[in-house]
């Protein structure tokens, strides 16, 4: 399914214009990938809201985590990371692909988590399987955009169409 380009920045300057505070009306998360030429590698920035993300990892056992508090498990990345491997996966070029963990940093009521893929020599397809949230958030949209030489292709995934194949 193309997503009309008028609806996706609509979405998209919503998403980015409201103010992140605790309660927030809607439940998205904004997965960016930028082809790096240089390094052969898709570099993966994933934008959640922080509450959304605890209940989450509380919904897969992981309790007391205090995201960006003093008293944070000091396990929490490999907690993040776990989950992410579970709930989003890529297959480039027609080749499962690994994630490897960069790091993560919290901005206000936001969680962004970095991830690479390396050894990709030309991006040439992205199989984009994302689930992130929807087990716990009925209403969860996923944006997943992916940035090639300046060329910008999109999908938009939720609990019912959780995968989707991206060419360029």
């Amino acid at each position: 399914m193309k997503i009309e380009k008028k609806y996706f920045i609509l979405m998209l300057l919503l998403v980015m214009g409201v103010n992140f505070v605790k309660a927030h009306p809607f439940y998205v998360s904004i997965c960016q990938l930028n082809y790096n030429e240089q390094t052969n590698s898709l570099e993966i920035s994933v934008k959640t809201f922080s509450d959304d993300l605890l209940l989450a990892l509380e919904n897969a056992g992981r309790t007391k985590i205090f995201l960006g508090e003093d008293k944070e498990d000091p396990k929490t990345d490999e907690y993040i990371f776990n989950y992410f491997k579970t709930r989003l996966n890529f297959v480039v070029n027609h080749e499962k692909s690994a994630l490897n963990f960069v790091g993560r940093e919290i901005e206000a009521d936001v969680v962004w988590t970095y991830m690479e893929i390396v050894n990709v020599n030309d991006l040439k397809s992205i199989e984009v399987q994302c689930s992130l949230l929807t087990e716990v958030l009925e209403d969860q949209s996923n944006i997943i955009q992916v940035n090639k030489n300046g060329t910008i292709k999109n999908l938009l995934l939720n609990r019912n169409k959780t995968r989707g194949m991206l060419e360029f």
